[in-house]
């Protein structure tokens, strides 16, 4: 499914994972095929920090993939707190280019509390690719929240019970969930959440988190969408 066909983008968070080898991957697979071979199946990774802020070089993942594959790419709170490692970080994505779908910024009670530096950041990132932000549980004070609304910057949703409305804001929706828990029918209530997001302006992308994230259900997630 490709982003311009999409009704919700499914991937992993991650395609670099050893237990994947013998299960997703062959034994065989040299490392460097891995994620071409990922992007055969799913359409999009989320790509936390640690797995990209010391690449040299994010253009070269270009080279594995379809025209219509797309990164998301995680931006953690010590980065965002430095001004040198943040810029460092926004031009390597810029060498992704539309290859980047959205930029997940993962606040931290220090950037929460100076919306001055939390906006600047914003107005940077949003130059190049959507933002969300995961706040894992900080109460966000009205004054972020405001910006929040005037920037349409969605919150990712990590699967708890809540209102749509600031899930979907903006051109980018992203589910965060970790699929360790999920049984079949809880599956399903995350499809639909996401599906619930999905408009022709806005873009629901779901990731699946875990330990490792599991092939078996994105594959089941996709079975059920299809029959929604």
């Amino acid at each position: 499914m490709s982003v311009e066909t999409h009704r919700v983008l499914m991937g992993a968070c991650g395609w670099n994972h050893k237990t994947w080898l013998n299960d997703f991957y062959s034994e065989d697979l040299p490392e460097d095929w891995q994620l071409g071979f990922y992007s055969n199946e799913f359409p999009v990774v989320y790509v936390p920090a640690a797995d990209w802020i010391n690449v040299a070089d994010l253009s070269e993942w270009t080279e594995d993939v379809s025209n219509s594959f797309r990164f998301i790419l995680e931006i953690s709170g010590d980065v965002l707190n430095d001004e040198m490692r943040f810029s460092a970080a926004l031009e390597k994505v810029k060498t992704l280019d539309d290859f980047c779908l959205g930029l997940v910024f993962q606040l931290t009670p220090n950037i929460c509390n100076d919306t001055n530096l939390f906006k600047q950041r914003v107005d940077l990132a949003q130059a190049l690719a959507p933002v969300c932000v995961e706040k894992h549980g900080i109460k966000l004070t009205n004054e972020l929240n405001e910006i929040l609304l005037k920037q349409n910057i969605s919150e990712v949703w990590d699967g708890e019970p809540c209102e749509n409305e600031k899930f979907k804001r903006g051109s980018l929706a992203i589910s965060h969930i970790s699929g360790d828990e999920l049984d079949m029918a809880g599956l399903r209530k995350v499809i639909e959440h996401s599906l619930s997001v999905s408009s022709e302006n806005c873009i629901s992308v779901l990731c699946l988190d875990g330990d490792p994230p599991s092939v078996e259900k994105l594959r089941n997630a996709d079975v059920i969408l299809n029959l929604l």
